[in-house]
């Protein structure tokens, strides 16, 4: 059976790679960038399950980089995959544009690594 594509995107590379390690162990095939622009890119390339991003990065921020995600998606005809989003940050700007995005899921840093994984679990299943 094919394991389930996730990416990651975050700009902190410690808990960037910390995810993917994460993921990895319980059986994904986790992919990471580091901006917006590039994940916009990597999902014309690859078919992912599941997206989880931060919301507060350099450049394009989480909601423009799933706005983008969601637009390249239907640009080719495909399914946009569920999304998770984490912050650790919050305030009532990012509150407004997480309400709009209506993402599968949204955590605060710092989250249980098993609330985590079960929401994972969840969406990709």
């Amino acid at each position: 059976m094919e394991k389930k594509k996730i990416l990651v995107i975050d700009d902190e590379e410690i808990l960037t790679r910390t995810f993917v390690r994460l993921l990895e162990k319980n059986g994904y095939e986790a992919f990471f960038v580091k901006t917006g622009a590039d994940a916009v890119e990597i999902v014309k390339e690859i078919d992912f399950d599941l997206i989880i991003t931060d919301m507060r990065m350099p450049g394009m921020n989480g909601y423009e980089t799933l706005k983008g995600i969601r637009e390249a998606c239907h640009e080719q005809n495909k399914q946009s995959p569920p999304e998770i989003i984490v912050t650790g940050y919050a305030d009532e700007c990012l509150e407004k544009q997480v309400k709009e995005l209506r993402p599968a899921v949204y955590l605060y840093k710092p989250f249980d690594v098993k609330v985590l994984l079960d929401h994972v679990k969840r969406l990709v299943s």
